[in-house]
This record gives C-alpha cells, structure tokens and sequence, in this order.
C-alpha cells in the first residue's frame, strides 16, 4: 500500500482536533485499534495499530496505519501511509511454505489493510458532515443530527444540503417521488400521499 491523499473543506467552526477525535475513535472502537495522536506544526499525526500478539501477528491479519492531518486555512489535507506489511509479508511466505492457510489469513490482512484508508476517509467526512459531533445512539437507534438527514436506502446520516448519500451515491430529495409534496427528513411515508420514501 503507497501512502494515499484527499483534501477535505471544513466548515466554519469546526475544529481540526474534533476530526482527530472521530478517526481515534472510530481506530479503537471499530478496529480495535491502539491510537496516539499529537499535534504538529500544521496539523496532527494519528497512529494506530492493532496490539501485537502472536497469532495476529503470525497470520499477518494485524493492522496499522499512519495518518497526517494537514489544515491550511479551510482546507485539510489527510495522508494515510502504510502500515506494518511485513507482518504479511512473512505470514505469506511462511504459510507458502509451511502452512498454506497462513497465506490465505495474509491475504485477508492485505485486503483489510487496504481498506483501511477508504473507511478513515469517509468518518472524516462524516465529521465534517455532523460537524465533528458524535451521533448518539438511544434504545431506539441512532438519532438525526441537527441539519441532517436520513438516506432512505443506507440509513446514514448526510447533510441536509447534500443531493446525494454519501455512502451509498442514492439521490436525496426532501420531497415525495410520487406527488411531490415536501417531507419531513426523518418520514418514512409521505402524509400526503402515503407513499413510501
């Protein structure tokens, strides 16, 4: 994996450590990650790694990755640099060798390392989207950001000015598709029509 790069605008007021803080938590909570980041002289530096035990280790399916944030007045440079690949490197070669399934389990790490970056782009925009607000899950699932709204097909959550989903690439309208009355983002049917969104 080469080092990959995307430039982000920040919304007003939104602070670069608050979209430090999504990416950590998202490394800790989701990947099960160990983080530490620190500030630097135009942004912040982000590392993170799975804890080395053996059999991750041994299998190659260890993940690590290194990601620097740059801020230049509104715009953030994010650049994702390689993890720790002689992990499946050796795991790879040793499982050709000794082991065949030790491949397969290098392989998997591979993949899984090389979606790492894509996932840690899309909780950056994501926090730029809520604002670096986290989304509060209740008994009854998660709850609308204020200015969000609800894509139809996915369920994530996206700017209540974004024409398409984020996530998915669904077209977003605030109206009904059958008689074109305006809804309610969280609506599941329209109330004029009965039409499901």
């Amino acid at each position: 994996m080469g080092n990959e790069s995307r430039a982000f605008r920040m919304t007003q007021g939104l602070r670069l450590d608050a979209i430090v803080n999504a990416v950590e938590t998202f490394c800790r909570l989701e990947k099960h990650m160990e983080t530490q980041s620190s500030p630097t002289t135009d942004g912040y530096v982000l590392q993170a790694s799975q804890p080395k035990d053996g059999w991750k280790t041994i299998s190659g399916t260890r993940l690590a990755i290194t990601v620097h944030f740059m801020l230049t007045s509104d715009v953030l440079n994010v650049t994702i640099g390689e993890g720790q690949w002689s992990d499946k490197i050796g795991a790879g070669a040793i499982g050709w060798f000794i082991a065949w399934p030790l491949a397969v389990t290098a392989g998997y790490g591979a993949i899984q390392q090389k979606k790492l970056p894509s996932e840690i782009f899309a909780v950056i925009e994501k926090a730029i989207y809520t604002g670096g607000q986290q989304v509060v899950i209740n008994g009854s699932g998660p709850t609308v950001a204020a200015g969000m709204m609800v894509c139809p097909k996915c369920r994530t959550q996206n700017s209540t000015a974004a024409k398409f989903c984020m996530s998915c690439g669904q077209p977003l309208s605030n109206n009904c598709p059958k008689c074109g009355q305006p809804l309610d983002p969280r609506a599941k049917f329209c109330p004029n029509c009965g039409q499901p969104r």
